[in-house]
C-alpha cells in the first residue's frame, strides 16, 4: 500500500512540476488549421515546412492531425516563411513575424485548394503508402496490398512488420504468441481461442488497414505481452453514394466475393459491407514419437499420419451509421454478423510398435465434424467536442456474442489386431457474451500539453459445454459418458481508470500514465459443483520520452503488461477429440505480468525510412503448454506457470522508394529469449537465438500496372519442451488498373514454391517425438474490383487515417 501511495504521489507532483516549468521557460510555438477549401473539410497529413527568411533550408516540418490542426514548436523570435503543401493541393506561402515577448501565435485556417490541371496527372497516381512506421506503431495499408483483393486476413497479417503467422494460423508478435487482437479497437469473442480459424475466414477486402503498437500507453489495455494488433474494418467517408464490387475465382472451386456500399451528406455518413466466402482447407501430418521407461530405455515406437479436408463457407454483413448533430455533438451506431460453415473429414492412421519396432497394433482414428460459428456485434458512441479546440468527451458501448456447435462423429477402426470398430460423438457447445464501456476526455493544456483520463469495464461471460457419447453394442445405442461429458462456466469483470499526462517543450516531449484495473474472476465447474473465485489489484504504469533530432527522432518507452488466462485456459476439463492426445486448462493458472522495454531511432528522407529498435522484456508467473503422459499411450497438454522468461531483440524496419517504379519494405526481428523452468522442479535454461524477415517489394511498369512479392522468413524457435523449424513462403501478385482506374483486374499465387510446412520436436524423459505438418497452401486466383460513385476520384479526404483511441 506505501508504494502505491508513493508512486501516485511522485506521478501527480510531476505532471505538477513540468506544467509549472513550462510555463516558465517562454516557449514559442506556432499552431494553425489546414482545410480543403471546396469542402471545407480539414486535411490530414498536409506538411508545414519552416524557412529562415531569405534561407533555402528548412529549419523544422510537421504535419496535420486528423483534425487539420498543427503546432510548430520551439520557434526562436525572428522573420519567417512558412510553405504548405498536400499532394494534389496548393497554398500562398506565409511570412510572419515573432517578436521574442510572445508565447505562441494562432495564424488562424489555412485554406488549400485542388492545384488545377495539376491534380489530374497526380490523382491517378497517387497512393498511400502500402507501410507507414513510427517508432510506437507500424501501420499496415491493406488496401495497398494485391494480395488483400482475394486472401484472407491472416494471408495479410503475414505480411505485416513484427508479425508472424505459422502454419496453423496462430498469430505471434515479436516471437510471442500473447498478444492482443482488437477489431475496430475493441476485443471480439471472435479473438479468443478459434482466433487463427477465425482470421483465415474473415475476407482481406473487407479490411482498412492494420496497426501494430508494441508498447501502448495507459489509455489502452494492457493485455498481452507482446502488444496490440488492431484490426480496423473498412467504412468509407467520402461525399455522395459510392461502392465496389469484388469478385475472385481461385483453384479448387475457390472463390469470394464482396459489395461495399456508402452515402455521405454534410451530417449524415451510412456504410454497409456484405461478403461471402468459399474456402478450400486441406491440411497434413506425420508424426514420430519414441517412449522410454523409468531406467531411460526404449519402451516404444509410435508413428501416425493425419489427413483432413473441409470446405468452410463464411459470410460476413457490416453495417453502421454516424451523424453529426450540431458542431459540438455526434453519435452513431454500427454492428457486424459473421457466420462460419464447414465439415472436416479427418483420417488418423496410427500405428503402435514395441521396443524391437515390431508391430502390435495398428488403428485408424475418422471423423466427421461439421461445425457451425456465429459472432454478432453492435456499437454505440455519442461524441462531445467543447469549444475548446481538442477538448472532448466520448462514450461508446459494444455488446458482442459469438457461439460455436460443433459436432464430432467419430469411429475408431482397428486393423491389426482386428477387432469391431467403435463409435463415439463429441459434441461442443460454447457461447461467450461480452460487453465493454468506455468513457474517455481529452483536455489540451495550453498548445503543447494534454490530459487524457477514462474509465473501461469489461464484463466477459462464457458456458463451454462438452457432450460426449459412446455406443453400447449390447443396448444398440448411443450412450452418454458421465466421465467425460463436462460443462464449465467463466466469469469475467475489469474496472479499469487511467490517466496519460503528455507534455513537450522544445526538442523534447514525454508521455506519462498509469492504469488502474481492479479483476474478479469466477470459474464454475458445474460439473462436480465446485467454484474457484480469484480477484486482484493491479496497476499499470507507462512512460514514453520522444527527442527530436535534425533528421529523425529517438524514443524510450516503458510499459507493464498482462496476459490474462481465457475460459479455456482455466477449464480442467479435457478434450476427447482424441482420446490419446487430450488437452485441458488449468483452474490454477495465474495471470501472467511482462515489463517491457523499447527503444528505438527513425530516420527519414525523400528516398528511405530507417526504423531500428531495441526491446526487452521480462515475464513474471508465464504460463506455456505443456505436454505430460497419463499412461503409456495417452498425452495431456495443459498450461502451467513458469517462474520467469526473459528476451530481448533487435528490429529494424527499412522503407525504400529509389525511383517512381519500385518500392520495398524490408523488416527484420533478432531476438535471444531465455526460459528458466525452475519453476517446473527443474533447474535448465532454455535459450535460443531466433530471427524472422519479412521482404515486401512492388514494382509499377505504369500507372496501371503493378507487380508485387513477397517472401518470409522464420527462422529456428526454442519451446519449453522442444524446437521450431524454420519456415520459409513466397508470394506473388500483379494489378492491372482499367477504365480510369474503376476497373482492377488481379491474380495472385501464394507459396510460389510449395514450402510451406513447420517441423518440431518435442523431448521429454518420458518421450521424444519428431513432426511436420503442412497444408494446402500453394492457391492461385484471378479476381475483379469494379468502383462505382465516386470512390475512384482522388480528393483531399483519401489520406491515411490513425486510430489512436483502442
Amino acid at each position: 500500500m506505501y508504494n502505491r501511495k508513493l508512486f501516485f504521489f511522485i506521478f501527480f507532483s510531476l505532471c505538477f512540476f513540468v506544467s509549472y516549468t513550462q510555463k516558465k521557460s517562454g516557449k514559442l510555438s506556432v499552431s494553425g488549421f489546414i482545410i480543403d477549401k471546396s469542402s471545407r473539410q480539414p486535411i490530414e497529413l498536409a506538411s508545414i515546412q519552416v524557412f529562415s527568411k531569405g534561407e533555402t533550408k528548412n529549419i523544422k516540418t510537421v504535419i496535420s492531425d486528423k483534425k487539420g490542426k498543427f503546432i510548430i514548436d520551439s520557434v526562436l523570435a525572428g522573420t519567417y516563411l512558412i510553405k504548405f503543401s498536400f499532394i494534389g493541393f496548393m497554398a500562398p506561402d506565409k511570412e510572419l513575424v515573432i517578436e521574442s515577448q510572445q508565447m505562441s501565435i494562432n495564424i488562424g485556417t489555412i485554406e488549400m485548394e485542388q492545384a488545377g490541371n495539376e491534380l489530374k496527372e497526380v490523382s491517378v497516381t497517387a497512393k498511400k503508402a502500402l507501410l507507414n512506421t513510427s517508432i510506437d506503431r507500424k501501420v499496415y495499408n491493406v488496401s495497398q496490398d494485391i494480395m488483400a483483393q482475394t486472401g484472407t486476413v491472416s494471408d495479410i497479417l503475414r505480411n505485416v512488420p513484427s508479425v508472424e503467422v505459422d502454419i496453423e494460423g496462430n498469430i505471434s508478435l515479436r516471437g510471442s504468441e500473447q498478444v492482443l487482437i482488437l477489431i475496430n479497437g475493441r476485443p471480439s469473442p471472435l479473438m479468443g481461442k478459434n482466433r487463427a480459424e477465425v482470421l483465415q475466414q474473415i475476407p482481406a477486402n473487407t479490411i482498412e488497414r492494420i496497426e501494430v503498437i508494441t508498447n501502448p500507453s495507459a489509455r489502452f489495455r494492457p493485455d498481452g505481452s507482446s502488444g496490440i494488433i488492431n484490426i480496423v474494418m473498412k467504412k468509407n467517408s467520402k461525399a455522395g453514394f459510392n461502392g465496389n464490387i469484388i469478385g475472385n475465382i481461385g483453384n479448387k472451386e475457390r472463390a469470394n466475393g464482396s459489395l461495399s456500399l456508402n452515402y455521405k451528406t454534410t451530417k449524415l455518413n451510412t456504410f454497409s459491407t456484405v461478403s461471402i466466402r468459399q474456402d478450400e482447407r486441406n491440411r497434413f501430418s506425420n508424426t514420430d514419437r519414441q517412449y522410454f521407461d523409468a531406467n531411460g530405455k526404449t519402451s516404444g515406437f509410435y508413428q501416425d499420419n493425419f489427413r483432413s479436408k473441409a470446405r468452410p463457407l463464411s459470410y460476413l454483413f457490416r453495417a453502421g451509421l454516424e451523424y453529426t448533430l450540431d458542431d459540438l455533438n455526434s453519435m452513431g451506431v454500427s454492428g457486424s454478423i459473421l457466420r462460419n460453415s464447414l465439415t472436416r473429414n479427418d483420417k488418423l492412421s496410427r500405428t503402435f510398435l514395441n521396443s524391437n519396432n515390431v508391430i502390435t497394433s495398428q488403428q485408424d482414428r475418422i471423423r466427421n465434424a461439421p461445425a457451425v460459428e456465429k459472432e454478432k456485434d453492435m456499437t454505440i458512441f455519442w461524441q462531445h467536442n467543447f469549444k475548446k479546440e481538442g477538448q472532448e468527451l466520448r462514450f461508446e458501448a459494444t455488446a458482442s456474442s459469438q457461439s460455436e456447435d460443433e459436432k464430432n462423429y467419430y469411429s475408431t477402426v482397428y486393423n491389426y489386431p482386428p477387432k469391431k470398430t467403435v463409435y463415439d460423438n463429441n459434441w461442443v457447445n460454447q457461447i461467450e457474451k461480452n460487453q465493454q464501456i468506455t468513457l474517455d476526455y481529452t483536455d489540451p493544456i495550453g498548445d503543447n500539453a494534454k490530459l487524457e483520463i477514462g474509465y473501461a469495464g469489461s464484463f466477459i461471460q462464457q458456458d463451454i459445454d462438452f457432450f460426449v457419447e459412446n455406443f453400447d453394442t449390447l443396448l444398440n445405442k448411443f450412450v452418454k459418458n458421465k466421465v467425460t461429458s463436462n460443462r464449465f462456466l467463466f466469469n469475467q469483470v475489469v474496472h479499469a481508470f487511467y490517466a496519460t499526462y503528455l507534455k513537450s517543450f522544445k526538442a523534447f516531449s514525454f508521455s506519462l500514465g498509469l492504469r488502474a484495473e481492479q479483476s474478479f474472476v469466477t470459474s464454475n465447474l458445474v460439473t462436480i459443483d465446485s467454484v474457484i473465485k480469484n480477484q486482484y489489484f493491479q496497476l499499470f504504469p507507462t512512460l514514453h520520452l520522444a527527442y527530436q533530432l535534425e533528421k529523425g527522432e529517438l524514443q524510450l518507452n516503458y510499459s507493464r503488461r498482462v496476459n490474462r488466462p481465457e475460459g479455456d485456459d482455466l477449464n480442467p476439463f479435457p478434450e476427447y477429440i482424441d482420446p490419446l492426445n487430450l488437452r485441458a486448462g488449468n483452474p490454477l493458472l495465474l495471470p501472467e505480468f511482462i515489463h517491457s522495454v523499447e527503444f528505438g531511432y527513425q530516420w527519414k528522407n525523400k528516398v528511405f525510412s530507417i526504423v531500428p529498435s531495441i526491446f526487452y522484456r521480462y515475464k513474471y508467473n508465464g504460463f506455456t503448454s505443456l505436454v505430460k503422459p497419463i499412461n503409456d499411450s495417452v498425452l495431456l497438454t495443459t498450461k502451467e506457470n513458469l517462474s520467469n522468461d526473459q528476451s530481448a531483440g533487435l528490429e529494424l524496419i527499412i522503407s525504400a522508394k529509389p525511383g517512381k517504379k519500385f518500392t520495398s519494405n524490408l523488416s527484420t526481428n533478432i531476438f535471444y529469449n531465455t526460459i528458466n523452468t525452475g519453476g517446473l522442479g527443474t533447474v535448465n535454461n532454455n535459450s535460443i537465438f531466433s530471427m524472422s524477415a519479412n521482404f515486401n517489394g512492388g514494382i509499377t511498369f505504369n500507372p496501371t500496372t503493378m507487380l508485387q512479392f513477397s517472401c518470409i522468413y522464420r527462422s529456428a524457435r526454442q519451446t519449453v519442451q522442444g524446437l521450431l523449424y524454420p519456415t520459409f513462403v513466397t508470394n506473388i501478385g500483379a494489378r492491372k488498373d482499367l477504365l480510369n482506374n474503376k476497373l482492377s483486374i488481379t491474380i495472385t499465387l501464394s507459396d510460389i514454391f510449395k514450402t510451406l510446412q513447420q517441423k518440431s520436436t518435442l523431448q521429454t524423459p518420458y518421450l521424444q517425438q519428431t513432426g511436420i505438418n503442412s497444408r494446402d497452401a500453394q492457391v492461385f486466383y484471378i479476381g475483379v474490383n469494379f468502383l462505382f460513385g465516386k470512390s475512384s476520384k482522388k480528393t483531399a479526404e483519401e489520406k491515411l487515417q490513425f486510430d489512436n483511441a483502442l
